[in-house]
């Protein structure tokens, strides 16, 4: 297993096209939430893609890209065939690696707020829907010494 992180532009045509099709099979098809996947914000140089490759095969993926207040995590999600195995730990940590030293912030399926809670994220704001999908803002305010 080898994480990479970096934009859209450094991945080839083959890698993008598994990246949209992971993304597109886990929110569009498997959680029936129909709505523009792809957006104007992945081809940002500014914005970082998180991808675990199993060989040639991608399994998981994760973007973050700059916002006034830190950085927004968004996009995370793994192959069925992943799941369960520790990766979605790696591509978190590897996350949080890279935001180190801002705050961060990410926009939870209601229930997965536990879930982000473990890895010091906090609710702040309302519960809003997207796409029929009731979500939760949530921040993970930088560690200061």
């Amino acid at each position: 297993m080898r994480l990479t992180a970096g934009p859209l532009a450094e991945l080839s045509p083959l890698q993008v096209h598994q990246l949209y099709k992971l993304r597109v099979d886990v929110f569009v098809h498997e959680q029936q939430c129909t709505y523009a996947e792809i957006d104007d914000t992945d081809a940002l140089d500014t914005t970082v893609h998180i991808c675990a490759w199993s060989g040639d095969e991608l399994l998981g993926t994760a973007r973050l890209f700059p916002v006034a207040e830190g950085l927004q995590f968004g996009r995370f999600c793994l192959a069925p065939q992943a799941r369960g195995t520790g990766l979605a730990r790696q591509i978190m940590s590897q996350a949080l690696e890279f935001g180190a030293g801002r705050d961060m912030l990410l926009d939870a399926q209601a229930p997965l707020v536990p879930y982000y809670e473990a890895y010091g994220f906090s609710p702040s704001g309302e519960l809003f829907d997207d796409a029929g999908v009731p979500h939760q803002p949530m921040r993970r305010a930088t560690v200061r010494a």
